[in-house]
């Protein structure tokens, strides 16, 4: 019994912090690309769907066009976790549990993988060496960078995969006393197609084998590449599936325009992953704030570039001093980032959840170095870090408990983009009660956000809850065109048209090319009877399109009210020309002439 205790305790310790960092995610929500992957996600409704996993791009996501990407073992896990879960829509709790216990094994098996290469049976360092083991294990549980994997649902890719390599390197490692078994071999192979068909980024792994066996069977380089071969053949086969599920190779054409461009636009990405490796933040959700067209020469580009470099070199250095568990380590780092550099190009430059399975490495570098270092200054800084990574990870996680904070939160601590402040305010539109009366706000870049009034009348709207978020909304997106267009909308619709007339004007300055933005004016300076000024902003939005019919009826109706009776009569006539139908403008232009000729 003592036995067995000795022999769990530390794995049920690294999974008790796992859950004392990262358990508050099994109340978070789902947020962002989690909509496609998992809630609007067809293929995971139903398990008679699994084959169609294996070769149908639209099974990965609802939006295939958007991501080009092929990770059926996850759809296949959440289609299992849906059948779990029950009703009609997926429960966020036992995805984010999913998560959380995948992360755990994850952390758990880099702990018997550090004890496989740390621990030297009957030397002198041998409980030190486990105790490294264990502090870098820990230090991979709590890690502020992988907050993004944790508590993202739909990054389960990365864990699976994670869980999966290290699975067929622990396998590799087994029984170092003796010879590699079949059984071993055979199973690191399996474990390899598994994390394969989990995510891309663990082909690497192929090339990482190749030193790891000549170190392991002491036999030399060709030995060593004899025993590879299934691994390259795997990943090769793999490959090419995904090629014909998905139809290329990459994910999408070089984001630079040409590869060379794009490559040098990357660069940049490696002293912010030197950064993050040190748990350092800012950390962000969203990169996509870099920008194209650098020059080589940019310090941002030397900079980073100077990091990769640096990483080589040390690596290079490590090994020939024959500290091969630092160089081991950092050849890991490397290799499982080139997924990430845009050789083969994807959709974006930089992300932290693309540390995950390179953590390990950059782990194993930091256990090698410590285990040259004396006994004391090890634990004692290990032990500082492990609790200023768990404390930051934990305050981190809290970010992920709601598309809301995400966004605005992630605006706030900045840098921003863009695509962070559309999804922020369509997070906000989204809340119960805005919905009461919008159905949805989209806001694309320089584009009018689009707000469709939704059927509020049955019972009392919460107003001034309404006009509050707006109001925060406002003071967060000064410029967002839709929120000023929904706080216009919202004194309309309450009978205050001269209290929206200043946010329409706004809208309408801001988007002067836009007829709908000259209309709505129009339309709230009528219902406050100033007329003057809603014919003028109708006689704008015409200037941009004579034939908007919305605008003709506006301009009409004003007009009419003006008793304008010839441009009254002008307009109903173009009217009815463009809609002959509509017998209504052929009755008001005789309407209008019979006035004219009573001489009014």
């Amino acid at each position: 019994m003592n036995s067995l205790v000795k022999r769990w305790w530390p794995g049920a310790l690294l999974a008790a912090l796992v859950l004392l960092v990262w358990g508050q995610c099994v109340s978070f929500q789902f947020v962002w690309d989690d909509k496609y992957f998992i809630e609007d996600l067809a293929s995971i409704r139903s398990l008679k769907n699994t084959p169609a996993m294996f070769y149908a791009l639209d099974a990965q996501s609802s939006y295939p066009e958007g991501f080009v990407l092929f990770r059926p073992l996850r759809t296949l896990h959440y289609a299992v976790l849906f059948a779990l879960g029950g009703g009609d829509a997926p429960k966020p709790w036992l995805f984010h549990f999913t998560n959380l216990a995948w992360h755990a094994a994850a952390t758990i098996l880099l702990f018997q993988v550090l004890l496989l290469v740390f621990v030297k049976r009957g030397e002198e360092k041998e409980n030190s060496a486990r105790w490294i083991a264990w502090l870098g294990a820990a230090a991979f549980a709590v890690h502020p960078v992988v907050s993004e994997v944790v508590c993202w649902a739909k990054s389960l890719d990365d864990i699976m995969a994670t869980v999966f390599v290290l699975a067929s390197c622990r396998m590799l490692l087994r029984n170092q006393e003796q010879e590699l078994t079949r059984r071993n071999f055979g199973w690191a192979v399996i474990f390899f197609a598994l994390a394969l068909y989990s995510k891309e980024s663990a082909v690497p792994f192929a090339l990482f084998c190749l030193p790891l066996l000549a170190w392991r069977t002491r036999r030399g380089f060709w030995p060593a590449l004899k025993l590879s071969l299934p691994f390259f053949a795997v990943a090769f086969v793999f490959m090419a599936h995904r090629h014909l599920v998905i139809g290329r190779t990459s994910q999408t054409a070089p984001i630079s325009g040409s590869h060379a461009q794009t490559l040098i636009d990357t660069l940049p990405a490696g002293s912010i992953y030197a950064r993050l490796l040190a748990g350092l933040p800012p950390f962000s959700i969203d990169y996509s704030y870099m920008t194209s067209g650098h020059a080589l020469t940019a310090p941002t580009v030397l900079l980073g570039g100077g990091v990769v470099v640096g990483l080589i070199a040390l690596m290079v250095f490590a090994y020939h001093r024959r500290q091969l568990l630092p160089a081991a380590g950092l050849l890991w780092l490397l290799l499982f980032m080139l997924p990430f550099s845009n050789l083969v190009p994807m959709m974006q430059f930089c992300a932290e959840r693309f540390l995950y399975l390179p953590l390990v490495g950059w782990i194993l570098a930091l256990g090698g170095v410590a285990l040259l270092l004396p006994r004391r200054a090890v634990f004692i800084t290990g032990t500082i870090v492990l609790v200023g990574w768990s404390v930051v990870g934990w305050q981190r996680s809290w970010i992920w408990r709601d598309p809301l904070t995400l966004f605005v939160q992630t605006h706030l601590e900045g840098p921003t983009s863009a695509r962070v402040r559309d999804n922020a305010v369509n997070a906000a539109f989204d809340l119960p009660h805005m919905q009461r009366v919008f159905q949805r706000v989209k806001a694309t870049g320089s584009s009018p956000s689009i707000t469709t009034v939704g059927d509020f009348g049955r019972t009392p709207v919460p107003w001034p809850l309404i006009e509050a978020t707006l109001a925060q909304l406002h003071q967060l997106f000064p410029d967002d065109v839709g929120v000023i267009t929904a706080q216009a909308i919202t004194y309309a619709l309450q009978g205050r048209p001269a209290e929206a007339i200043p946010f329409f004007e706004l809208a309408a300055r801001q988007h002067p090319k836009l007829v709908v933005s000259w209309n709505n004016l129009s339309q709230a300076c009528l219902a406050a009877g100033r007329e003057a000024e809603a014919e003028q902003a109708s006689q704008r939005a015409l200037a941009l399109d004579a034939n908007d019919v919305p605008s003709l009826e506006q301009l009409a109706t004003i007009q009419w009210r003006r008793k304008n009776f010839s441009g009254a009569r002008a307009t109903y006539t173009k009217l009815s020309a463009a809609r002959p139908a509509h017998l209504e403008y052929a009755a008001r232009v005789t309407e209008a002439e019979r006035q004219l000729a009573a001489g009014h």
